[in-house]
């Protein structure tokens, strides 16, 4: 009985910090689309902070590959290590894009990154912190 409520804690305690980094993920992607938009419209400034923008979200997805494959020890699901590996990819890859300045990647490639940080944030709010155990 004791291993179970340990199990538990340690179960909610990945799930919480997953709902932390995937709230500060999603914030930050928003914050890049604020910035990009201002740098499209002629701004020059707000390119610097778009790029040190891009490198904390990189840092915040590696945390959320190491959270999520923490949860999955644990009994979470493993396709959400594997989505949040491709999330991780895909802004090394849009990190990539505009440093090159290819912004017909660039651009869609961040909407499609948008609506997958903000699935998997959806995702994880809608678990039971309680049981942790993959739908």
């Amino acid at each position: 009985m004791q291993a179970t409520a340990r199990q538990k804690s340690s179960i909610s305690g990945s799930l919480m910090g997953l709902r932390i980094i995937l709230s500060l993920h999603l914030f930050g992607v928003l914050i890049q689309a604020a910035a990009a938009g201002q740098f499209l419209s002629g701004a020059e400034g707000p390119v610097v902070f778009h790029e040190f923008t891009a490198w904390a979200i990189l840092g915040l997805s590696l945390v959320q590959c190491v959270l999520a494959a923490l949860w999955s020890r644990r009994g979470g699901p493993l396709w959400f290590v594997i989505a949040s590996i491709f999330l991780l990819v895909a802004e090394t890859l849009q990190t990539g894009s505009g440093y090159g300045r290819f912004l017909s990647v660039h651009v869609p490639l961040g909407v499609i990154l948008f609506g997958g940080v903000l699935w998997l944030l959806v995702w994880v709010f809608r678990r039971p912190a309680q049981t942790g155990i993959a739908a």
